[in-house]
């Protein structure tokens, strides 16, 4: 027989499950499978896609080790902000361009410590830093 003691440890334990849930679900960042981590360690990371000839871009986040990270998509012409939030900081990361129909584009080399957002115009390999993170 259920007591109103058991009752209420069960009710109380899916309350807390289904908070615990919805934290989970909406703690995710846009950019698809680049989200992750706490929302106050994400990176803003601001694509401005002025590939000639145009192309949709995907855009990845690659670290020195580790697999890269898809960021999300920018349409020709386009700009986007994504977000990323790196597992560690001091790692270098590059940020590629994989356009449709299209060759690769990779920026340079840089490390996410400091760093509040990056803002990359893929026809270049330059990447600015906003430091702040």
């Amino acid at each position: 027989m259920i007591t109103g003691k058991t009752r209420m440890l069960r009710s109380s334990v899916v309350i807390a499950l289904t908070v615990a849930l919805a934290a989970c679900a909406s703690s995710g960042t846009s950019g698809g499978e680049g989200a992750g981590g706490a929302s106050g360690d994400a990176v803003t990371v601001r694509i401005v896609n002025d590939l000639v000839p145009p192309a949709t871009i995907t855009v990845w986040m690659v670290p020195e080790t580790g697999a890269r990270r898809r960021l999300g998509t920018v349409t020709p012409n386009g700009e986007e902000t994504l977000s990323f939030a790196p597992g560690i900081r001091s790692m270098e990361h590059r940020l590629v361009a994989e356009a449709t129909g299209g060759s690769d584009r990779t920026s340079n080399p840089f490390t996410l410590t400091g760093v509040a957002g990056l803002r990359w115009n893929v026809s270049s390999p330059n990447v600015s830093i906003d430091m702040g993170g």
